[in-house]
């Protein structure tokens, strides 16, 4: 699980770099945050983000 910082960190990087970045224009992709690889499933109102495995989810906004 996350702690609330590292989910804010994360939905800063999600707002800065994934949403300015043309490498993820597509709705599903693999980044790396920190280490880690995330698989991304892209929504209209927001992020489906598995962190490192499927049983590890989170949903953030999109800003």
């Amino acid at each position: 699980m996350l702690t609330q910082i590292e989910l804010t960190r994360l939905a800063d990087f999600m707002f800065e770099v994934v949403e300015c970045d043309a490498e993820y224009e597509e709705d599903e992709f693999c980044c790396t945050f920190e280490g880690t690889r995330l698989y991304v499933e892209r929504y209209l109102s927001h992020y489906r983000i598995e962190i490192g495995h499927e049983d590890n989810v989170v949903e953030l906004p999109r800003h």
